[in-house]
């Protein structure tokens, strides 16, 4: 039994492993190809980083609400979705008429990757107990990310120049039907006894889904067409400001259902006051900034 159960935690593990690689490499090794892409769908070069930014918009602005729809759910369940999701949509890209058709798909293909990554966490943080063990199952998934990038580019390039990038679409579906069905048929049914006495009342913070969703949404808007259309364009600035408050206004939001109300809100704003967790997100914030911006000019140099 013990056996079984071990192994049964590995392959939950490779589960959670193969998500965030393959949400990386779903990323990275499109970069390469963008050339590619736009030649066949006639996408000028100033509007092909839009390939990237769809799936970045979504995936970022869904990360939040995802979770909180896990926690209701259940993270096996919204995994298994997420993982069917990008499994259909990855496969529906390299069918798009044109630029427009293009960019949505991506877009649609970030959600689901937003439904699998706060999932895959939580997979990981119950099958371990706290200790040494579960510290070096989230080292080597944050480390899953960057490898993905890097990988993205030698599997992108050795796709695109012997194949087609159509291919290297089909590849990533065939990634995520693997998760898909290691979801199901491996992630154990969590068994939760409810007090049939005692009902807790489900809430969905669809206010401060809103106000992040639409605050990143119109911030990557202006930030990625400010390169098109020129940073002195009166709107971009505007948009910039307007997402910027609306992020403030979820702030305070939050802050107001944790402190005021007994709801619970996406993200609990007091879990910034540690120190540690500060610094680290600051950490990891720079690290991938930097890291990301340098694949890009290292793939194309």
């Amino acid at each position: 039994m013990y056996d079984s159960i071990i192994k049964i935690s590995k392959f939950q593990r490779t589960a959670s492993y193969l998500t965030i690689i393959s949400q990386t490499l779903s990323v990275q090794s499109v970069v390469i190809i963008l050339p590619s892409i736009g030649s066949d769908l006639k996408i000028p070069a100033e509007r092909q980083q839009w390939i990237i930014s769809a799936y970045y918009l979504t995936f970022g602005c869904f990360l939040l609400l995802w979770g909180r729809l896990a926690d209701i759910y259940g993270r096996r369940q919204i995994f298994i979705w997420g993982s069917a999701w990008v499994t259909a949509i990855t496969i529906a890209v390299p069918f798009a008429p044109n630029e427009i058709v293009f960019d949505i798909l991506r877009g649609l293909q970030g959600i689901g990757a937003a439904a699998n990554v706060p999932t895959a966490i939580g997979i990981l943080g119950v099958t371990f107990s706290p200790g040494r063990a579960k510290n070096y199952a989230f080292s080597i998934y944050s480390a899953g990310s960057s490898l993905g990038s890097v990988l993205g580019n030698l599997f992108g390039g050795v796709i695109g120049e012997y194949v087609s990038w159509k291919w290297i679409f089909w590849s990533l579906a065939i990634l995520a039907g693997i998760v898909t069905a290691a979801g199901h048929f491996i992630v154990p049914v969590p068994k939760i006894q409810v007090d049939a006495t005692a009902r807790v009342k489900i809430y969905v913070d669809w206010v401060g889904g809103t106000l992040i969703t639409v605050s990143l949404m119109l911030l990557t808007f202006a930030l990625t067409e400010g390169n098109v259309v020129g940073w002195s364009t009166p709107w971009i600035p505007v948009l910039i400001i307007v997402s910027l408050l609306l992020v403030g206004v979820f702030v305070l939001w939050q802050w107001y259902l944790e402190h005021k109300t007994s709801r619970s809100p996406l993200m609990r704003v007091s879990i910034w006051q540690n120190t540690r967790f500060s610094a680290a997100q600051i950490i990891m914030s720079t690290f991938f900034a930097s890291f990301n911006n340098y694949l890009i000019f290292a793939t194309y140099l």
